[in-house]
């Protein structure tokens, strides 16, 4: 189970939002399972309103900033604009080839503008897919 504050659930449909129609993107740090901060990242993608990637010079300053902080990344998040939160063949191929599996991959889907839908799922190494259930407290 992850754990979410609701806060940190509001900043990432916020930055959902505020990026629509285009997909935004950003980290999720935190101790064991649990959340304690969200960072949003530049998405650097040509086609930003179906794809998304993190500009690396962010990612590698809030992966720094974490581990000052004795925290570690958490999540990784990104909205959906169009489709239903669930990770795209794209989403899948791009965990594997980068070797992030180790992250959560939460997903914001802004189908229903008004009630965006978070959902988060751990990536195999072998593309299986398996949601998590997310605790907000």
């Amino acid at each position: 189970m992850l754990q979410v504050p609701k806060q940190l659930i509001g900043e990432m449909i916020t930055h959902a939002l505020l990026t629509d129609p285009e997909e935004c993107c950003g980290l999720v740090l935190g101790k064991g399972d649990r959340a304690t901060a969200t960072r949003r990242i530049t998405n650097s993608h040509e086609n930003r309103v179906s794809r998304y990637t993190m500009d690396p010079v962010e990612v590698m300053k809030v992966e720094r900033e974490a581990d000052a902080r004795g925290e570690g990344l958490l999540a990784i998040y990104h909205s959906h604009t169009y489709t239903q939160g669930y990770p795209s063949e794209t989403d899948i191929r791009s965990a594997i080839e980068t070797g992030w599996l180790d992250p959560y991959y939460i997903l914001v889907s802004l189908v229903e503008k008004t009630r965006p839908v978070v959902r988060a799922y751990r990536i195999s190494e072998d593309g299986q897919v398996k949601e998590t259930y997310i605790r907000a407290d």
